[in-house]
């Protein structure tokens, strides 16, 4: 897989490659995902000396809340949105903010499942 910028764009263009993947490979890698995602990113992105910074100054619970949120929205190919990193930020006070909504909806008879929703994660300086 290729490493794209950890920006907007960057990560809309991950988002496409990995949802081009079968079901099989797309779980594969939530799974990743959602054991470091720390990691995942580091693997998965060429990021800035600051934006490394700041993914190392993360909690570790945190790490594995971000991986679990983000691989819920990889597994139903939902929309996922990263802000960027703000510039200067690693001196001030920081938070960083995962929203994800959705529904996921299964069908016994059919055996068909389907997800809704969107994973958001924000940074505030």
């Amino acid at each position: 897989m290729e490493k794209y910028p950890l920006t907007p764009e960057g990560v809309q263009a991950k988002q496409e490659e990995l949802y081009k993947l079968d079901d099989r490979e797309l779980i594969n890698q939530a799974i990743s995902i959602s054991k470091d995602s720390r990691s995942w990113v580091f693997e998965n992105f060429k990021l800035s000396d600051e934006q490394i910074e700041y993914y190392n100054s993360l909690p570790e619970d945190f790490n594995y809340y971000l991986g679990w949120q983000i691989a819920a929205g990889v597994i139903g190919r939902e929309p996922i949105k990263i802000d960027p990193v703000p510039a200067g930020g690693t001196n001030r006070k920081k938070k960083t903010s995962v929203s994800l909504s959705g529904s996921v909806e299964t069908n016994p008879s059919t055996g068909q499942t389907t997800w809704g929703g969107t994973v958001s994660i924000g940074f505030t300086f």
